[in-house]
Order: structure tokens, then C-alpha cells, then sequence
């Protein structure tokens, strides 16, 4: 053989087999069936994206549920939050910066649970996954020096995932068994007269041909082995695809180069009669491999990416090129060992996630000069040193939850509140609600303290003490709110049933009411005080609020701020911090903090968590945090939220 480092790798994989005859994968095994009927994300680069492939294929047999293979640099730059899936991470090493970045955005992403398949328990990667409460799962190699192509790492991986995924099931095979039919493959692989036929079967080869990987979906392991390595290696030119997808319109490609041009079809039970129909009518001079793997299942495909291993091996005896050393650039290294991702990663904790999602929804040019961790850092910085005099805050979905917003606050949020009062701190409310919010907190609250705290009812529209019972002191009646309630009176078809609460200066209308709720601000196009300006609306978790123009939740704030010293700021609290929501213009600013929704603005409304905690739970935990100064004065202390990773 001319391949002398690939072979000499090669011939010493039983050596890692052999390992496994100890192995127990009853860990791994937890692990995977852990996962079942949730999303699962797998990640890996190069060899690791093998695996990730591999552990697909495991999830499938298994009836699991969903599995997502990405690049580290995809789980970087993704936003959805992932607290509803358990994500695998695959890295030999564990030590190059994109793991590490890939195991840090998995984390601040909120994953559900984080696993890292490696070799090395010491790697960067495994400290950050430890740290951040994930499991780091161990695989064995007999030479932890995979070379150029990984060849230890993912038959170690590969077999460790198979094991366990044969413990998992309800009708195991058998370690012994599985781990014999392996051994009995590479001995195959690597009898010389296998090598041989391989080296024969493949000697039309060039370097400037195109191997077209057309595959089963199902030995999609084996594709991306050969499409990784044959790229890494620089063997020749290569397209990966299924064969359905082949005989749309790629066929083009075999028309205008069959002379430049070779099939690897990999074939399982169900897709041969799909290649047998395309192999019937390709010209006859169009080289073509075929190489069968049965059912397809997690057996076959271990053995497929042996296979794998061994077709890389002949090509490369063709062509003259050792693919355990095929050479590489002066810039290679470099270009690997950047950490540009890692950086990324590091610029993108869980709240400049959050906002980033949120610009991502509103998907408008947001022309501000400095990027978004500066933003956020800048904010976390003012909060910090912040002489904090009062606080203003929403009700429903933030003192008290959306779905529990018919009864009293939790007695921790009470107890933190009236600590707070007692330390100097002036409290506002600013609710959509009416009268029911000033009933339950004087239910709640110390009968002493009660006409101090300011609540703006119905979104500011009405400003009274707590200890005041507005339904015996109402506000005069808005002209505009009371057209508005007629004009809606004249619109069934706007609402599955047609019911609403309108009240002297604001309007509420369920969500649940109507028959397109999120059109509903468009459908207000059409009624006057809306239209000419008189009236706007604003959204919650639960419903819309119709209010006059003037009215703001802003108005607890400023009067709020009229009795502090100069110097003293006013934290603001609320959930809706969308832009139609009705706590944007409440925290829109330096010192607004949303325990839910936030704007698409950079520098409009923020959280500190992220997507979760959320509401009370975020709330009892900022309340917490605020503690009273050496100067007499509170101060927000940012480092116990634990923000700091």
C-alpha cells in the first residue's frame, strides 16, 4: 500500500475494539434513552460529525423522537432557545475552540441537558460542560493520536454509542455479539487481499474526477464520512446526495462530465429498487460502485463506516495520496487553531441571545454603532452602579403570573417588597388592570405601607394610592374610549364571541375572544380614534389594551421620580416588552428590566436571564439581589444573579 500512515491506523483498530470488551455503557445508555420523545441536537465538525450522524441513526431505531445535526458554528449563531432539547456534543480532543464555543452556546442557549462524547475527560470542552452541570462521557482509544483523519476517536465513538444504544433497546444483540461482527469487519477490511480488490475496483481513478456519494438516507454516516475525509484529504472532487435527489436535475452533471465522473451508491433494503431504476437507464460508460448495507440499522451502519474506512484507504493507494498525511498549507493551522467562534460565543451570553432573537423576529435595520455584548454589558454596568430610589412594576405576568393572575402574590415577592419599602424604596404598580390589583395587594401588604406604594391603574390612565378603592373613586370617562367600545360594539365579526370590558379609560379585549387575534391592531385601522390618533393599543400575554394616547405606565415613574433626590434612579419592571406590548415604553431604557418579552431595539427594552426564568421567578431573584448600601442608599448587586459565566 502507498498509503503508509492511514494503513499503519487502520491495522491498529482492533486495539480500541478490544477496549470495549471492558466497557460499560450502561451510563451512555441512561443518557440516550433520557432524551426519548424529545428534540435532540447533535453537534460535531470533521470526524465528530460522523457521530453526530451515527447518534441520529441510534435515536431513529430507537423510536426516540427528532435529532438535528449542526456544525459548532451553526449552535453559535442559532437563537432559538433550547430548553426543550438535550444536546450531544462530539470532540476527540475536547480542546479546539470550537467545541469549547459550541459547549458554551449549548449553555447559554438554556439545553436542557448537555452531553460531551470525547476521549479526553481534560479537554476545555469537558471543563466546560462539567462546570455548567453537563456529563462528560469517556470513550476509549488504544491511540489517542488520530492522525489527519480521525480513525480511533470515531470507531471508539461509533461503538460506544452503538453499545449503548444496544442497552437501551427492549431486544438487545449483545456486547459480545456486536463487538465479534466488528472485529470480523476490520479483519476483512484489512485482509490483504480485500485491499486489493478495492485498490482494482477503484484504478480508473484521477484527481480531477468527481465522486458522487449517492446514498441510502439511512447510511447517512457512511456519506458524511466519505464526504469529510475525501475533502480533508484532497483526494478529488466530491458531491454527496440521495438518489432521488440525484435524478432531479443533477443528472445534469453525469450528462455533461461521465467521463469525469464516478457513483459510490450505497444501497440498503429499502432503496435498492430506487438505484436498480436509475443504474438501468446511466450510460454504460459512466462509472458506478455499489455497496450494500442490508436493513440499514445501527449494526450495519458501525460496519458501513468501516466500509467507510477502507474505500478512503484504496482511494488513496490510487492516487498516490496517504490520507493520514496528505499535506497541508502553511495556513492551515492557523485557520484551525482560530478563535474567532470561541470569541463569538463568548460575546453572546444568554441575555445578548435573548435581544438578538427579538431583533431577529422584527427583522429591521437597527442602524446602532456598537454591537450587542457591548450593549448589554454597558446596561449590566449602569444597573450595577446604579443609586436606585424606586421601583415601578408591572402586575400580571410579572409580580404575579399570567396564568395565576387571579390570586395574590407569592408570599416571597411580598416579603422582598416590603423588606425593600422598609430599606427606603419607593414602589410603584402600573397595571392594565382595574380595581381587582389594588384589591389583592391590600390583601398582601402591611396596612402601614399601603399609602405609599402608587399604582397606575389601567395602564396609567389612573393614578391612586393603594390603600384607595377606586371603585369608589372612578375616572371621568374618555371620549375616545367610549367611541371606540361603539365602534367595536358594530363588529361581531371581529370576535369569536363578542365580549369585552370597557371601562371610563380603557378598553379589554381577551385574546381568546377574537376571531384573528394577532391581526387585530390591522382590524383598528378602520375605527376613527384609532386612525386619527386618539387612542393606541398595546398587548399582553392574555389580551389587548385600548387606551387614550396620553395614558402611560410611564406616569407611575415620573411620579415616582418627583419625590426622589437628585441622582436616585427608578428601575422599572414588566413582561411585555415587546413593541406592541404594554410594558415597551415602561422599559425601554437604561434601567428597564423585562422578565419576559423584550423590543427589537438595541438599545430599547432588555432581560437579564435571557428565555428563562421568566415572571415571578425572575422577579423574586432580581429582588433578591437589591440590597441596601453602606451609604444608606440600594444598590442592585449584579454579581449574585449569577450572570457572571
Amino acid at each position: 500500500m502507498t498509503t503508509p500512515v492511514f494503513s499503519g491506523k487502520l491495522d491498529a483498530l482492533p486495539a480500541t475494539l478490544e477496549l470495549f470488551r471492558a466497557y460499560d455503557a450502561s451510563s451512555l445508555a441512561g443518557r440516550i434513552v433520557q432524551g426519548a420523545r424529545r428534540h435532540t441536537l447533535a453537534i460535531g465538525s470533521g470526524g465528530s460529525a460522523i457521530a453526530a450522524e451515527y447518534l441520529v441513526r441510534c435515536r431513529d431505531t430507537l423510536g426516540l423522537g427528532p435529532t438535528t445535526v449542526q456544525t459548532p458554528m451553526q449552535a453559535v449563531l442559532d437563537q432559538h432557545d433550547l430548553t426543550d432539547s438535550d444536546v450531544w456534543l462530539f470532540s476527540a480532543g475536547g480542546d479546539n475552540s470550537d467545541a469549547a464555543a459550541a459547549a458554551r452556546a449549548a449553555l447559554d442557549r438554556k439545553a436542557k441537558t448537555l452531553q460531551l462524547v470525547t476521549r479526553n475527560p481534560v479537554g476545555t470542552a469537558a471543563g466546560i460542560v462539567g462546570r455548567g452541570g453537563g456529563i462528560v462521557h469517556v470513550v476509549p482509544v488504544a491511540d489517542p493520536k488520530d492522525g489527519y483523519l480521525a480513525t480511533h476517536s470515531l470507531l471508539s465513538s461509533v461503538v460506544a454509542l452503538l453499545l449503548a444504544s444496544d442497552t437501551a433497546s427492549r431486544d438487545s444483540f449483545g456486547a459480545v455479539r456486536l463487538l465479534d461482527g466488528l472485529s470480523a469487519q476490520l479483519a476483512c477490511m484489512r485482509d490483504p487481499a480485500t485491499r486489493a480488490s478495492r485498490v482494482a475496483a477503484l484504478a480508473h481513478l484521477r484527481r480531477t474526477d468527481t465522486v458522487v456519494v449517492a446514498g441510502d438516507p439511512l447510511l447517512r454516516p457512511m456519506a458524511v464520512l466519505l464526504d469529510t475525509s475525501i475533502w480533508e484529504a484532497s483526494l478529488l472532487h466530491i458531491q454527496t446526495t440521495d438518489f432521488r435527489n440525484l435524478a432531479h436535475g443533477r443528472h445534469g452533471w453525469l450528462h455533461h462530465r461521465i467521463d469525469e465522473t464516478i457513483i459510490l451508491a450505497l444501497t440498503g433494503i429499502d432503496s435498492r429498487a430506487s438505484w436498480t431504476a436509475i443504474d438501468a437507464v446511466l450510460p454504460a460508460s459512466l462509472r458506478r460502485l455499489a455497496i450494500d448495507h442490508g436493513s440499514c440499522g445501527r449494526s450495519d451502519n458501525a460496519l458501513s463506516i468501516i466500509d467507510g474506512l477502507g474505500i478512503l484507504e484504496a482511494i488513496g493507494a490510487v492516487l498516490g495520496i496517504d490520507p493520514g498525511k496528505p499535506g497541508i498549507g502553511e495556513f492551515g493551522r492557523s485557520m484551525y487553531d482560530d478563535r474567532s467562534l470561541a470569541d463569538l460565543a463568548e460575546a453572546m451570553p444568554s441575555h445578548v441571545r435573548h435581544k438578538r432573537a427579538a431583533i431577529a423576529r422584527s427583522d429591521a435595520h437597527d442602524p446602532t454603532v456598537d454591537p450587542l455584548h457591548v450593549i448589554g454589558r454597558d446596561r449590566l454596568e449602569a444597573l450595577a452602579q446604579a443609586d436606585i430610589g424606586g421601583a415601578v412594576f408591572d402586575y400580571d405576568g410579572t409580580i404575579v403570573t399570567t396564568a395565576g393572575r387571579w390570586s395574590v402574590p407569592d408570599q416571597e415577592i411580598v416579603e422582598e417588597l416590603v423588606r425593600l419599602h422598609r430599606a427606603g424604596l419607593m414602589i410603584g404598580i402600573a397595571t392594565g388592570r382595574g380595581g381587582s390589583a389594588g384589591e389583592d395587594l391590600r390583601k398582601v401588604f402591611p396596612a402601614d405601607m399601603l399609602p405609599s406604594i402608587l399604582i397606575g391603574y389601567y395602564n396609567g390612565g389612573h393614578l391612586r394610592s393603594s390603600d384607595v378603592d377606586i371603585d369608589h373613586d372612578l375616572p371621568p370617562a374618555d371620549p375616545a374610549i367610549t367611541e371606540t367600545a361603539e365602534w367595536l360594539r358594530g363588529r361581531e365579526d371581529l370576535f369569536i364571541q363578542q365580549e369585552f370590558k370597557h371601562r371610563e379609560v380603557q378598553i379589554t379585549v381577551n385574546m381568546d375572544r377574537l376571531r384573528h387575534p394577532y391581526r387585530f391592531p390591522v382590524d383598528l385601522g378602520e375605527c376613527a380614534p384609532f386612525s386619527d390618533g386618539r387612542v393606541r393599543v398595546m398587548g399582553s400575554g392574555h389580551s389587548y389594551d385600548i387606551v387614550p394616547t396620553a395614558s402611560s405606565k410611564l406616569a407611575v415613574v415620573e411620579a415616582l421620580r418627583k419625590k426622589l433626590p437628585a441622582g436616585r434612579e427608578v428601575l422599572c419592571f414588566g413582561d411585555s416588552g415587546s413593541r406592541l406590548g404594554n410594558d415597551y415604553a415602561l422599559l425601554s431604557h437604561q434601567f428597564g428590566i423585562s422578565v419576559g418579552d423584550v423590543c427589537g431595539a438595541a438599545n430599547g427594552c432588555w432581560s437579564l436571564f435571557g428565555a428563562g426564568p421568566v415572571g415571578p421567578d425572575a422577579l423574586r431573584r432580581i429582588l433578591k439581589a437589591l440590597l441596601p448600601s453602606n451609604a444608606g442608599r440600594i444598590r442592585l448587586n449584579v454579581a449574585s444573579l449569577g450572570l457572571d459565566r
